[in-house]
């Protein structure tokens, strides 16, 4: 075989299938034949308004992968042919984070440059699903946010967010047997799949995030005022007002991570911050400890986290991939089979 079909980014909501040329494997890289390709909020929001921010035009896309080794260098050595594997797109290439968004996880054969395991590949059970080995890199990100306020099991904590980061967010703090998870959304079908992970949530569609949280978690008497009982928020959804309600209701000494890219600025009362003793933290990406988390959750079979993925999609409907993806009416998770 010398070319394979790839997914290529051509423009405002228009990708494309391509023949490339199988690309030459050096003595440090590996040749992975790709299985499945997620596609992220990140892939959505390029294509979605054609720019370039972080995939050019005509370049081969997706950094959210997993597949079977086919060939390696003579110089890899902790690594072996037939291996399944997930991929850290940070490290997947020579170029580091500047292109990790063009890996190729839309590809079907994807070079992985200086290939190490547990550096840039990462070794998964052969019952793992593809889907599931798909979703390590968005897991990852979820895991770090989740851990960034310090969890410990007993407590209660929040994820604001049902989609694919929050969903995942919930799952690992589930796994490692911190289970008292609530998610909040608006939307009951993603609620839905939050509770098939194990967590409690609360529709504010129906009901305010105050009267919901007071259910899940009961409420503790600060400054003659009753709070919701929670110790931590994670923040995967990114709305401006469900964040100013939760610095209204916040309890003394809780933890916020943010990890939901906000588009506008949030005004934020420091004397609440400061009189509350509240800490805000930031969280972006995964390290390699966040992936190996991940790793052992999904080899350990710790929670269901394959019920974000809601549609797959063959290769040669990657466009149909994307228009549904973008539409988000009825997906959390959209993958691509990139063996058809």
């Amino acid at each position: 075989m010398t070319n394979y079909q790839a997914g290529i980014y051509k423009g405002a909501n228009l990708v494309a299938v391509e023949e490339r040329p199988v690309p030459e494997v050096g003595p440090n890289d590996v040749l992975l034949r790709n299985l499945r390709g997620g596609i992220c909020g990140t892939d959505i929001n390029i294509v979605k308004y054609g720019s370039e921010m972080g995939i050019r035009f005509e370049q081969e896309f997706g950094h959210e992968l997993a597949g079977i080794i086919e060939a390696k260098g003579d110089n890899v050595t902790d690594l072996e042919v037939g291996m399944f594997v997930a991929v850290n797109p940070i490290t997947a290439k020579r170029a580091g984070r500047r292109f990790c968004l063009e890996v190729g996880g839309f590809s079907q054969y994807v070079l992985i440059e200086d290939a190490k395991k547990n550096h840039n590949l990462y070794p998964l059970n052969d019952d793992v699903t593809p889907e599931e080995g798909a979703l390590v890199e968005p897991m990852s990100v979820g895991c770090h946010g989740a851990f960034s306020v310090m969890p410990q099991v007993g407590e209660n904590i929040v994820i604001l967010g049902a989609g694919p980061i929050g969903l995942s967010a919930a799952a690992m703090l589930i796994g490692e047997g911190i289970t008292n998870v609530a998610v909040v959304d608006m939307v009951d079908w993603r609620l839905e799949k939050a509770k098939e992970i194990g967590a409690k949530t609360v529709d504010t569609s129906k009901v305010s995030l105050t009267e919901g949280l007071a259910e899940a978690f009961g409420t503790v008497n600060i400054y003659g005022e009753d709070v919701p009982n929670v110790d931590a928020y994670v923040d995967a959804a990114g709305a401006a007002p469900l964040f100013q309600q939760v610095m209204q209701i916040v309890k003394p000494n809780a933890r916020i991570a943010i990890i939901a890219v906000y588009k506008d600025e949030v005004p934020v009362s420091f004397m609440e911050v400061m009189s509350k003793e509240v800490q805000i933290v930031g969280a972006s990406g995964y390290t390699s400890e966040d992936i190996l988390k991940v790793i052992n959750h999904l080899n350990n079979k710790k929670t269901k986290i394959a019920t974000m993925v809601t549609q797959v999609y063959p290769l040669s409907e990657i466009q149909t991939a994307f228009d549904t993806a973008i539409a988000a009416k009825d997906s959390i998770k959209v993958i691509v089979d990139v063996t058809k």
